[in-house]
């Protein structure tokens, strides 16, 4: 095969552009720091850096539902362990009354019951972020009213049952509530602080059987506030665990995807020498044109 004059330039031109079209390559890794800046640089890393921004994207949210979830948890907690708190503080009244006293004193044992009966309604309907945090599913409605004479507490006629979950993973959700009917057993906590006041008011003790009443209802608050509790621990733990994962997912993506600037260096040194070497031997070796003989 013949070699033209024309092949020979045309080789020598197309070489260099390559030469030239790397070094601005490597420049532009260089600038964004990214190895892969598009799908025809790497396919199989495009593909991998599609699925791991994916999985950080879904991570993110996942954490954020996790920080929103453990708030309202947190909330619960703190809220029902105050609940059980005051129920101690009724149960102690409620001893005290049963021992015997004087006739006037059960008035005042009443008056505190009825304060008390005051506050865990208050406790009851506590809100956080303008949500009723034991409102169940009907957040936006008060849980629970108390009449006017002060008989009868009564729920939202809605419900204040239900469960609140939160996705924290593609196959799991983590429930953050504690519900109106879980933790206040609908209104029977209510309804036994009311009947208690009224045996006060009465002037005669507590019964044996409101007593029993009263030690089953703090079991009762104590076993809500260990297990609102737990919702926290275990959303501590998802955010250790998300947080984890995110940086592993980082890790593969940097790897998949940034450049190793040393290295990019280097390259580009290199690039450049044999550029420079190629228009030193191209000057030489092109033939020359008309113009280099008028000189």
């Amino acid at each position: 095969m013949r070699i033209t004059e024309n092949i020979v330039s045309y080789n020598y031109l197309e070489n260099v552009n390559q030469t030239r079209e790397k070094i601005v390559d490597l420049q532009a890794q260089m600038a964004s720091g990214k190895r892969v800046r598009k799908p025809s640089d790497d396919p199989r890393a495009s593909d991998a850096i599609i699925r791991l921004t994916q999985a950080l994207a879904s991570n993110e949210q996942y954490s954020r539902n996790v920080e929103d979830g453990r708030g309202m948890a947190d909330v619960t907690s703190t809220t029902l362990d105050g609940a059980a708190e005051l129920f101690l503080t009724f149960k102690e009244v409620v001893v005290k009354a049963s021992n015997g006293s004087a006739d006037e004193s059960f008035n005042i044992y009443a008056q505190q019951v009825d304060q008390l009966l005051s506050q865990m309604l208050s406790i009851a309907n506590t809100r956080f972020n303008g949500k009723h945090i034991f409102g169940g599913t009907q957040t936006l409605e008060v849980p629970f009213t108390l009449s006017l004479d002060r008989q009868t507490v009564t729920k939202n006629p809605n419900g204040v049952g239900g469960t609140i979950s939160y996705p924290v993973s593609d196959v799991l959700s983590q429930k953050v509530n504690i519900s109106g009917e879980e933790a206040f057993q609908g209104t029977a906590i209510f309804d036994l602080m009311i009947q208690v006041r009224n045996t006060l008011l009465g002037k005669t003790p507590p019964t044996k059987t409101e007593v029993d009443a009263v030690n089953a209802g703090f079991d009762h608050l104590l076993q809500t506030t260990s297990t609102a509790g737990s919702y926290v621990q275990g959303l501590d733990a998802l955010t250790e665990h998300l947080d984890q994962q995110k940086t592993k997912l980082m890790e593969f993506l940097s790897a998949e995807q940034d450049s190793d600037l040393a290295e990019s260096v280097m390259k580009l040194k290199q690039q450049e020498t044999m550029l420079e070497a190629a228009i030193n031997t191209g000057a030489r070796i092109l033939p020359k044109t008309l113009l280099d003989f008028l000189r």
